[in-house]
C-alpha cells in the first residue's frame, strides 16, 4: 500500500460520526486521501521494466515509471511502481479500420488481442494539463482488478484527488453493437464508428464481446475537451458487449460526462459517481445495458444525473435498464439544472426502485424542480408507447418508471419546461411516488415508499414488455428503491471511494 493511503481505525472512523458509514466489525477502512504528487525527487527510479521510461523518483520515494504510446504486448501494471503518462497509451491495435472480418484489419493486418493487468493497489497518474488517457482497444482487454481495501487509483500526477480537467480519462472499445454502423454492407469497412475523444474506431456485431474487468477502480479528476460534443469523460464505453465486467467503480470530479455510453451492452454495478462537472450518466448511440446499485451525487451546477439520447441512426434506440439507483441532483444554486434526468430525442430507459432528489451545496436536502424532462417528440413517443422499434418493426418501445421516489416539484416536464403527467398514463405502466426520499447519512432512503416492495419477476416483466432489456441473468432481486438498502448494514462505498467526494 503506497504512502498516500490512509488507514483509519475503528476508533477514528468513529470519532468522525461515522462519515464514513461503517458497518459495526469492521475494524479498519481505507480512505483515498491527497496522492503524492508526480516526479519531484532527484532519483531515478531504479525499477522499471525494459518497456517503460524511468523517471525521477516521486516524493514519498515511490519508483515512477511512463508507459509507452502503444501497448501490443500483455503487461501487467504492478503495485509497487506509479505508472506515468505523459500522452495516449493505447492498448492493441484494434481502433484501426477493421475489414468486413471481424478480427482483421484492413490490409489483413491481425487484430492484437492484448490483455493489460493491474494489480490491486495501483496508481496510474496523467501529466497534468494533458490529454493523457488509457485506450482499451477492440480485441484488447484491460484486466484492472482492486479491492475494497487496494482500489486502483488513475488521477492526475499533481497533490490532492480534487482537481477537475487535469488530465484525460479512460476509453473501452469493443466488437458490441453501435447504431452508427452500417450493418448491411457486403464488402469494405462496415461496422466502424469513430470512437469517443479523437481515439480511432469501435463497433462489431458481438453483443456480449468481453472487453475485460474494472473493478475497485477510482478514476478521478479527468476530463478534456477536443471540442464540443467530442470529449474525454471519466470512462467512455463505446460498443463495449455485455462480457465485460464493470463493478465497484467511481468517477470523481470529472471536467465532462462521468460515464457515458455510447451503444453496446455493457453492464455495472456499484457506480459511485460524484462532483462531475457535466452530466453523471449519459448514454447515446443504441445502448441498451444494465445498471445496478448506482449512486450519483451531482455537486457541480452544469450537469444533470441522466443525460440521454440516441444519435445516430433510429434502426435501435438507445433503452438501458437502471436498477436501484439514487440520483441527488445540486439545488440552492440560481446556476444549476433544475432536472435530474433529460431524455432527449428517442432515448428510451427502463428505470426501476430508483430514488430522484435534491441536495444542496452542504449536504441538506430538499426538493428538486422536475424529476423527468422528455426533451423532443421521440422520447416523448416512447412515454406514450407509440414509437416503433426501427430493426424490430411492429415492436413498441416504451419509457417506464417503477416504483420510483421523486422528491421533485414535477415529476415530468416536456422540453419547454411544461408540466406533463404522461409517464403515468397510456401505454406507459409508470408506479412513481413523490415523496420527501428521506435520505439518511448512509445515502439510503427511508421514505415509507422506498422500502418493502415487491422483488421485480423480470421473465414476467420481460414477457409483459418485450421491448424491456432487462438482463434477468445480471440483475439482483432487491425488495427497496435506491443505490443502499435501508435495512441493512453494508454500504458498499465507504472503504474504497475518494475521502469527502460523498
Amino acid at each position: 500500500m503506497k504512502t498516500q493511503k490512509l488507514l483509519l481505525t475503528t476508533a477514528v472512523v468513529t470519532a468522525l460520526g461515522g462519515l464514513y458509514g461503517c458497518s459495526e466489525g469492521d475494524d479498519s477502512t481505507v480512505t483515498i486521501e491527497g496522492g503524492s504528487g508526480g516526479s519531484t525527487s532527484s532519483s531515478i527510479s531504479q525499477n522499471c521494466p525494459d518497456w517503460a521510461s524511468a523517471r525521477n523518483m516521486d516524493s514519498a520515494g515511490n519508483d515512477v515509471c511512463t508507459l509507452p504510446s502503444s501497448i501490443k504486448q500483455d503487461r501487467t501494471l504492478t503495485s509497487d511502481i506509479v505508472w506515468y503518462m505523459d500522452g495516449r497509451v493505447t492498448v492493441g491495435n484494434g481502433n484501426a479500420l477493421m475489414s468486413p472480418v471481424e478480427g482483421t484489419l484492413e490490409g489483413d493486418v491481425p487484430v492484437l488481442n492484448v490483455t493489460l493487468t493491474i494489480e490491486p493497489g495501483t496508481e496510474i497518474k496523467g501529466a497534468t494539463g494533458t490529454f493523457a488517457n488509457l485506450v482499451i482497444t477492440r480485441g484488447s482487454k484491460i484486466e484492472a482488478v482492486g479491492t475494497a481495501s487496494s482500489p486502483i487509483i488513475f488521477s492526475s500526477d499533481d497533490e490532492g484527488y480534487d482537481g477537475a480537467g487535469e488530465w484525460g480519462g479512460l476509453i473501452l472499445q469493443g466488437y458490441g453493437l453501435h447504431n452508427d454502423a452500417d450493418y448491411s454492407c457486403d464488402a469494405g469497412p462496415c461496422q466502424n464508428v469513430d470512437s469517443e475523444g479523437e481515439s480511432g474506431f469501435a463497433g462489431g456485431s458481438t453483443a456480449d464481446d468481453n472487453s475485460g474487468t474494472l473493478k475497485y477502480v477510482v478514476v478521478t479528476e479527468g476530463g478534456y475537451e477536443f471540442a464540443p460534443g467530442n470529449e474525454i469523460n471519466g470512462i467512455s464505453f463505446v460498443a463495449v458487449g455485455s462480457g465485460t465486467t464493470v463493478d465497484y467503480v467511481q468517477v470523481n470530479s470529472n471536467a465532462d460526462d462521468g460515464v457515458e455510453f455510447y451503444g453496446g451492452a455493457v453492464n455495472a454495478k456499484h457506480l459511485v459517481l460524484t462532483g462531475n462537472l457535466d452530466d453523471s450518466v449519459d448514454w447515446d448511440e443504441g445502448y441498451i445495458g444494465n445498471l445496478q446499485y448506482v449512486l450519483v451525487k451531482q455537486t457541480e451546477a452544469a450537469g444533470n444525473t441522466i443525460e440521454a439520447d440516441t444519435e445516430g441512426s433510429t434502426d435501435f434506440l438507445s433503452a438501458p435498464t437502471i436498477v436501484n439507483a439514487t440520483f441527488l441532483g445540486l439545488i440552492g444554486d440560481a446556476d444549476a439544472k433544475d432536472t435530474l434526468h433529460v431524455l432527449k430525442k428517442s432515448s428510451a430507459g427502463f428505470i426501476h426502485n430508483s430514488v430522484l432528489s435534491g441536495v444542496d451545496a452542504d449536504g441538506v436536502y430538499g426538493t428538486i424542480a422536475n424529476c423527468v424532462q422528455l426533451d423532443g417528440t421521440g422520447a416523448q413517443d416512447n412515454v406514450d408507447g407509440t414509437n416503433a422499434g426501427g430493426a424490430n418493426p411492429g415492436l413498441t418501445i416504451n419509457t417506464i418508471y417503477n416504483n420510483v421516489v421523486g422528491n421533485c416539484t414535477n415529476f415530468e416536464v416536456d422540453g419547454s419546461g411544461a408540466v406533463q403527467s404522461t409517464l403515468g398514463s397510456g401505454a406507459n405502466t409508470s408506479v412513481f411516488t413523490v415523496a420527501d426520499a428521506s435520505i439518511d447519512t448512509n445515502y439510503a432512503s427511508q421514505a415509507a415508499a422506498a422500502s418493502g416492495l415487491a422483488s421485480i419477476d423480470w421473465a414476467t416483466f420481460n414477457a409483459n414488455h418485450p421491448e424491456s432489456t432487462a438482463d434477468a441473468s445480471f440483475l439482483d432481486d432487491t425488495d427497496y428503491a435506491g443505490a443502499v438498502d435501508p435495512a441493512g448494514s453494508d454500504d458498499w462505498f465507504s472503504t474504497w471511494i475518494v475521502s469527502g467526494s460523498l
